[in-house]
């Protein structure tokens, strides 16, 4: 009897779960599933926000203005209509994925190198297509939404943690550069100095090694070598013994921090300083030498040194006497150098420290700062930027189209959707004049026609020429088609490779590239 009560009970409950089960699920889940979708779309407004700061800023603008790359905050990209909707989500998530052939737009997708996948992507693509909310508007007054103004309170805190570092010569440098340090270390220890490559030969693990004295360590230190890779040169690196006799030499206060292996200048005060003043003059030790870099001349060797050319030929000469001042000089020579008693030390000026930042200028820079755009700054310290700033400087790599080729944006199609023009691509006028010998090469995003010797503008290009002439093509970047007024002609162009095309028919063609549809040409054969 108890048992069929319990089976009851049992069943009674269970009619009661399901009845449960289904009045939540007829009353209450229609009502809460459009609000949880409203959050999910809302976290990922925000989410598309930060990822936008953190990538796209650079070239499109703290607030979508557009700069390097197009603008990004327009009415067609916030249109709601479904079929806009639907194509701008496609066209954005091609763009951001695949990048655009022959800008400077990359392949954002991790499957084709980039940084993003694909759930990131969707943020991205949600935050630039959400609408425009009526109650709310920007700095400048235009109407916006919620994921813009998110953006810019991002970008705005990250310009709070990145700063500019002003770069230039440092006495480790500078004591690197020319060589001093491992010689008067390995002279220190008594070991030979007339062969500078045994200053590269491996010490023995577990033995000492003297470091010179300084006003510090007056009486030196001594370091043990724990491990079997250190050399005289590394050691010497490691332990500041170049820069120490620089700043010895010229009288500037510096500590080392033995424990830490830090090496810090001083200020009169005796407070740390950032670093040197480009322009300052430093005197060099007897017997410094020099170890080009690409870009040095005889001139700008010389110069840097404060000496003249002919002094500085003169104990170089079987290696450097037959090339003129303005002659690059190969990187990585070693030229020995007279006394130097004023080495002058390269540094940025504010504007060229600029110029690694989005939207920064040495003006806006001083101002936010606190000093004159014509200031000179201490090599080593760390300036503020403008709220304006657009993060560091975008790389000035162009895509070169063989990412996801196959689905890659042109930026014909691009600028239509974003600006709402057609982009031209009329028939040209026949030219007058034939040309006998004619080449077409294609680059990441254009056909360039060169016609006798003349390149003419890329994707305008237009000849005449005799039926039965040939035409070279060379890929000289990225994969093409070379598609006649609509037909492919051959296999896929790939980079490097080169095909030629007989004209012996008359008639006027229209060379194209699949891939690319901005690239246009045109040949008239009569």
């Amino acid at each position: 009897m108890n048992t069929q009560k319990q089976i009851f009970l049992i069943v009674v409950l269970f009619f009661l779960f399901v009845g449960s089960c289904a009045a939540y699920a007829v009353v209450d889940l229609p009502y809460r599933s459009p609000i949880r979708e409203e959050y999910h779309l809302k976290e990922s407004i925000t989410r598309g926000a930060l990822l936008y700061a953190n990538n796209c800023r650079s070239c499109h603008g703290n607030s979508g203005e557009g700069g390097v790359g197009l603008p990004l905050n327009t009415d067609a990209f916030k249109d709601q209509d479904p079929l806009k909707l639907k194509a701008n989500t496609h066209l954005i998530e091609r763009t951001v994925s695949c990048g655009r052939a022959g800008t400077l737009m990359p392949s954002w997708l991790d499957t084709y190198g980039g940084a993003l996948n694909i759930r990131q992507i969707e943020h991205i693509i949600d935050f630039l297509t959400s609408p425009i909310d009526p109650a709310m508007v920007d700095e400048n007054g235009n109407p916006t939404n919620e994921g813009w103004k998110e953006a810019l309170e991002f970008a705005h805190v990250l310009n709070q943690d990145l700063s500019a570092i002003v770069s230039g010569d440092t006495l480790a440098g500078i004591a690197e550069a020319h060589g001093i340090g491992p010689r008067e270390l390995a002279e220190y220890n008594g070991l030979p100095t007339d062969d500078p490559a045994l200053f590269d030969a491996p010490v023995v693990k577990g033995s000492r090694a003297k470091i010179p004295p300084t006003p510090q360590f007056p009486e030196g230190r001594i370091v043990t070598i724990y491990t079997e890779n250190d050399t005289v040169r590394k050691i010497a690196t490691a332990q500041h013994v170049g820069a120490a006799i620089l700043a010895e030499l010229n009288g500037i206060p510096f500590k080392v921090d033995a424990k830490r292996g830090t090496f810090t200048l001083l200020g009169s005060d005796g407070q740390p300083i950032f670093g040197l003043f480009p322009g300052q003059k430093l005197a060099l030790p007897k017997g410094a030498s020099y170890t080009t870099v690409a870009g040095d001349t005889l001139k700008s060797v010389a110069a840097r040194h404060s000496i003249e050319v002919a002094a500085l030929i003169e104990p170089n000469k079987d290696m450097v006497g037959a090339l003129a001042e303005e002659d690059q000089l190969p990187p990585d020579l070693e030229l020995v150098l007279p006394e130097i008693k004023e080495y002058l030390v390269s540094g940025q000026s504010l504007e060229e420290v600029a110029a690694g930042f989005g939207n920064v200028t040495a003006g806006s820079l001083g101002d936010a700062n606190g000093i004159e755009a014509n200031a000179i700054v201490q090599i080593g310290q760390a300036l503020k930027l403008p709220n304006e700033a657009w993060g560091t400087a975008p790389a000035d790599t162009k895509n070169d189209g063989t990412a996801c080729v196959q689905f890659a944006v042109s930026t014909s199609m691009f600028e239509t959707i974003v600006t709402g023009k057609a982009p031209a691509g009329e028939k040209p006028a026949v030219p007058e004049t034939p040309s006998t010998e004619v080449r077409i090469d294609a680059h990441a995003n254009d056909w360039t026609v060169v016609a006798d010797g003349t390149a003419q503008a890329i994707n305008k290009g237009v000849v005449l020429i005799a039926k039965g002439t040939t035409i070279p093509f060379e890929s000289v970047v990225g994969l093409h088609t070379i598609t006649l007024n609509g037909t492919k002609d051959g296999g896929d162009l790939k980079q490097g490779d080169k095909r030629t095309i007989t004209f012996d028919k008359e008639g006027e063609f229209k060379i194209t590239c699949d891939y690319h549809p901005d690239m246009l040409a045109w040949v008239f054969v009569q």
